[in-house]
């Protein structure tokens, strides 16, 4: 009985130790495939998703995280072709990598105490080709990146100093940006630009209005040489249409130039249409004076006579230019004149294309062929105008050229019939007889009539006698 108690025990051991293997090999799950534990964890533990590259990675409330902090990799530099960022328009911003199909760039504005994210439509990337501004100033090179940002006006505070940055959304592995690049710059407000501009242009004008201004003016005097027939007034004190024109044209280019220089804080090239603009206007200023200042100005003859018998004063007499007026602009001796209207309005053309196209394109604006064809013309047959029609000061120096003749002919002929030098008026008259001295003073009072009307001069009736001495 103890033997076999005995025996029982002996087996039951030797079965638990040989069952006690095959436990361990099933408490293991069998691994065909060679990995460790370790291995074997990692292969169960979740994925991480590679970002969309067409998504904004950057929410409101990161932005210190994600940017500012610099804790992402740096991206390629930012080159920008002006020196301020204008706004409340579409600015080229350059990065100087190579442009990838299917990868946008986002765009943020860090201003110290406050961020901004660019909306998803106000970003837009394309690639760099011969004809973007950026690869002709040799800042890029075709094939590169360009972002086109389009900034509201708000986003500027007089030329405050921002950060922008510019990244994108193509990460391999979590939702944060893969490449961020940036840059300080300004921002340049728009409509604070315009309205400096204004204010400049409306300046320069009232300076020349004070420059012309006279001794004793009053401010009602002032406001009226404010007129702009009265600032362009020429030599005979009326509105020159050239004139006018040309400091039109010049107020104009001025203007954008310098609101190209608050927006972009660069000076821009004229194009070669408006230079020949301002040239035709130029000219045709220059020629118009000259031919003014033939046709409306005596003879040094005739104005040495004149001075001699006291019509003229000694003095030379200020021009007085309050007369002058708008009508001035489109009439010659007060009768409508086509041609002066017809170059102004077509200078008004001009003016406004000019105006409209703004200052992007004043390095770039081309006034047609045609319309610059009709605007030195118009200034051709303005001046041409000039020369053909008749004025009272040609007129006046016909008829004073006459008079001359006529005293030279009566003192002649009195030197004639006394054989000799006359020494008084009084003997000259019963030499050359009565009826050809009443018919000198006759004419003498007619060209007076003309020299008064055309010189607002009054003569007096003793210089009306010949000088026969």
């Amino acid at each position: 009985m103890a033997q076999s108690r005995i025996l029982a025990v002996y087996v039951a051991l030797t079965v638990l130790f040989l069952s006690a293997p095959a436990r361990g090999q099933q408490a293991q799950p069998a691994r065909g495939d060679g990995q460790s534990p370790a291995q074997s964890a990692g292969a169960n533990a979740p994925q991480i998703a590679p970002s969309d590259p067409q998504k904004q990675c950057v929410k409101p409330g990161e932005f210190a995280v994600e940017l500012r902090s610099g804790r992402n990799p740096v991206g390629s530099p930012i080159v920008l072709a002006t020196n301020f960022l204008p706004t409340d328009q579409r600015v080229d911003v350059g990065v100087r990598a190579p442009f990838v199909d299917g990868v946008r760039y986002f765009a943020g504005i860090d201003y110290g105490d406050e961020t901004y994210l660019f909306k998803r439509q106000d970003v837009v990337t394309h690639r760099a080709t011969e004809t973007d501004a950026l690869v002709k100033k040799h800042l890029l090179e075709p094939d590169q990146t360009i972002v086109t940002l389009n900034m509201g006006d708000d986003l500027a505070w007089f030329w405050s100093r921002v950060d922008l940055y510019l990244y994108t959304c193509n990460s391999p592995v979590g939702q944060s940006p893969w490449r961020v690049s940036s840059v300080s710059v300004r921002l340049s407000p728009y409509w604070f630009s315009i309205g400096t501009v204004l204010v400049e242009v409306l300046v320069l004008y009232l300076w020349i209005a004070f420059a012309l201004r006279k001794k004793d003016h009053t401010l009602g005097s002032f406001l009226r040489a404010l007129n702009p027939a009265q600032v362009s007034a020429g030599p005979d004190g009326k509105g020159s249409l050239s004139t006018f024109q040309t400091l039109a044209f010049s107020l104009a280019v001025a203007a954008l130039i310098s609101l190209l220089l608050l927006q972009t804080g660069t000076l821009v090239d004229l194009s070669g249409s408006i230079l020949t603009l301002l040239g035709i206007s130029g000219i045709g200023a220059t020629i118009a004076k000259g031919t003014d200042s033939q046709r409306n100005t005596l003879s040094a003859d005739n104005r040495a006579w004149l001075l001699r018998r006291n019509w003229l004063p000694m003095a030379k007499t200020s021009v007085d230019p309050s007369n002058a007026s708008w009508r001035d602009f489109f009439s010659t001796d007060g009768v409508f004149d086509v041609y002066r209207y017809q170059s102004f309005i077509f200078g008004l053309v001009v003016i406004g294309g000019l105006i409209a196209a703004g200052v992007n394109q004043l390095s770039t604006f081309v006034v047609p062929d045609t319309i610059l064809g009709i605007v030195g013309l118009s200034q051709l047959v303005y001046i041409g105008g000039k020369l053909v029609t008749p004025t009272n000061i040609s007129d006046l120096n016909a008829a004073i050229a006459s008079l001359r003749s006529e005293e030279q002919k009566l003192k002649a002929a009195a030197i004639a019939a006394k054989q000799g030098q006359v020494i008084s008026l009084a003997e000259a008259i019963p030499l050359v007889g009565q009826s050809t001295y009443d018919a000198y003073r006759q004419k003498a009072r007619d060209v007076a009539a003309i020299f008064t009307d055309a010189t607002g001069i009054t003569v007096a009736d003793a210089s009306l006698e010949p000088l026969v001495t």
